[in-house]
């Protein structure tokens, strides 16, 4: 459950917003422990995976690492002084499979991907959703849904 509540500051209503888990108390949000957010992939299709990230959904390589019991790269998708969100690869012998999950990306021009996308990788969209967001759906090549989208989050 989320409690909002409206704290005058210098003048100014912040919101501030408070998390109850049931039977547990409460947690203030407005100053998080966590400051970012990694996702990892375990792949038996590692190469594959790594050129789809990079080339086709636009993230940077920014570490990579190739040592005797440990192998993976690490992308971001960057912005100016910024690193919006990392995505960890790492390959493994046998075959996962992610059923659920789903890597949402956002993007500023929703026809300019679907043009880039063509010819390279299957795909369904652009799909007008009626809240406004235009979605594309592909799979990436371990199998895990990716969402491509232009609007609000």
């Amino acid at each position: 459950m989320l409690r909002m509540r409206l704290l005058k500051l210098y003048g100014v209503v912040i919101v501030a917003f408070t998390c109850l888990a049931q039977g547990a108390e409460s947690v203030d949000i407005s100053q998080p422990v966590a400051t970012g957010l990694k996702t990892r992939v375990e792949t038996s299709l590692f190469q594959e995976s790594a050129a789809f990230y990079s080339e086709l959904i636009g993230m940077t390589i920014l570490e990579s690492w190739n040592e005797a019991d440990d192998k993976g790269i690490i992308l971001g998708l960057c912005r100016p002084g910024e690193v919006a969100a990392y995505l960890e690869l790492a390959p493994v012998d046998n075959v996962r499979v992610y059923e659920g999950l789903s890597l949402q990306f956002r993007v500023s021009d929703i026809s300019a991907t679907a043009d880039r996308l063509h010819g390279k990788v299957e795909f369904r969209g652009p799909e007008k959703k009626p809240w406004g967001s235009t979605y594309i759906h592909l799979k990436d090549p371990t199998g895990i849904s990716v969402v491509l989208y232009e609007g609000d989050l």
